[in-house]
């Protein structure tokens, strides 16, 4: 059973007539009469049966070409869908994130990358910065969102986004709140009571090298793996922590102040990550695009 005969038999279906069939199909009535003989041999049984100048479906043919207009429906449907992804119009795109940048950046990048591309699922592994660049690396996601990039491997590319310096945070009502910008240093942070994420992270990993190299030991009074847990802590008045800008951007933050560190200049990279070899797909070329087209998030 070829496309083609079923392409002429539901034709001749419709049309009532051989020769308006053969002419719609673009050949000669004789190979599409020979092609729909073939068809009914196949299967056994006739399908049409001829009435005056015309021809009518018998019982089996109408049930036959129900069959047949489904199939062929479900086909051009199918051929409709792999054009659509070969334009980067539908599929999956497969994203690794850490928390900042899943906070910072996502929802502005995907309300713009969803108003163009309104048929593309969007699949989000959020990750630290090290699993995220494994992720990339193996092929598991197309293209990554990472923080503070200390990136060695030949795989992958890197581009940044933009940059952003540790600030400490504290309750609206704490003392440091109420100090000058020049009077908010490492100094007098490291005297209050320090809450941290929890040393597998990579911006406790960044706060830590950072405080080596100043000559600083810090013992927090608490260790936590939740950002949002973190920030609640602070708000209700446990202590005060160091922390990125972008990880202030979801909503909520009543009762917190972000000050600047007078003595920490240091900026830290937010990136784009994708794999340096093989064919980018199309739907992570496009996001990728919108990404850095995206302005950075305001402090």
């Amino acid at each position: 059973m070829e496309l083609r005969q079923l392409t002429y038999f539901l034709t001749a279906a419709q049309t009532q007539n051989f020769r308006k069939a053969a002419e719609l199909c673009l050949v000669a009535q004789p190979a599409l009469s020979r092609q729909i003989a073939a068809l009914e041999e196949e299967l056994g049984i006739a399908l049409f049966r001829r009435v005056k100048q015309r021809v009518v479906l018998t019982t089996a043919g109408q049930e036959f070409a129900s069959y047949v207009k489904n199939a062929l429906d479900t086909l051009q449907q199918g051929q409709f869908a792999m054009s659509r992804l070969q334009q980067g119009q539908s599929g999956t795109l497969l994203i690794g994130c850490n928390e900042s940048l899943a906070t910072a950046v996502l929802p502005e990048v995907f309300a713009r990358f969803r108003a163009s591309y309104p048929d593309v699922r969007l699949k989000v592994s959020v990750n630290r910065t090290d699993e995220v660049i494994a992720l990339v690396e193996t092929g598991e996601v197309d293209v990554g969102l990472i923080f503070d990039p200390d990136v060695r491997s030949e795989i992958v590319v890197l581009r940044e986004l933009f940059r952003q310096q540790l600030q400490v945070l504290v309750a609206s009502s704490h003392p440091l709140a109420y100090l000058e910008p020049h009077q908010v240093t490492l100094q007098c942070i490291l005297q209050e009571p320090l809450i941290l994420l929890d040393e597998s992270a990579r911006l406790r990993k960044v706060l830590d090298r950072i405080l080596l190299q100043r000559g600083f030991s810090i013992s927090p009074s608490v260790e936590i793996s939740s950002v949002e847990a973190l920030k609640e802590l602070v708000r209700h008045g446990s202590g005060v922590t160091l922390i990125s800008p972008a990880l202030m951007r979801s909503a909520h933050h009543e009762g917190l102040t972000l000050l600047p560190i007078a003595d920490l200049q240091e900026e830290f990279i937010y990136a784009l990550v994708y794999r340096r070899f093989g064919t980018i797909p199309l739907l992570a070329r496009q996001f990728i695009d919108i990404v850095l087209q995206t302005e950075a998030p305001v402090e």
